[in-house]
C-alpha cells in the first residue's frame, strides 16, 4: 500500500521516498540481524524449516550486520551474489561462502 500511495502522490514525496526506502531498508536490517543472532531464524525460516549456521563460530553481531550488508551488495548487483548458488556446489550465496556460513535444513 505504502509503494502505491507513494507513486500516486510522487511529486510531492520526492525526498520522503528516499527516506522511506532508507528507513525500510534499517528496519528490515534490525529484523534480520535480531533474528540470526537469536536462533539463526526469521519467522519465515521457521516456516520452512531452515536455519543460518555459522561453521566459523562468530555468533556476533558484526559477523551478522556483514551479512546484512553483503546480501544487500549482492541485490544492488542485479542479484549476482544470489544467482552465485545455481554454480556452487554447496548451494551456498556469495555472501555466505565469503562469510563461510550456510543454510541448512532442520527437523522440528
Amino acid at each position: 500500500m505504502t509503494f502505491i500511495y507513494l507513486y500516486i502522490n510522487a511529486e510531492f514525496f520526492e525526498t520522503t521516498i528516499v527516506v522511506l526506502q532508507i528507513s525500510l531498508w534499517f528496519t528490515s536490517g534490525i529484523y534480520l540481524i535480531y533474528c540470526w543472532a537469536n536462533g539463526g531464524q526469521t519467522l519465515a525460516m521457521k516456516a520452512w524449516k531452515i536455519k543460518l549456521i555459522n561453521k566459523k563460530n562468530k555468533s556476533n553481531l558484526n559477523f551478522f550486520t556483514l551479512r546484512y550488508l553483503l546480501s544487500t551488495l549482492s541485490l544492488i548487483f542485479l542479484g549476482l551474489g544470489f544467482l552465485y548458488m545455481l554454480f556452487d556446489k554447496k548451494n551456498r550465496y556469495l555472501h555466505d561462502r565469503i562469510l563461510g556460513s550456510e543454510i541448512i535444513f532442520v527437523q522440528t
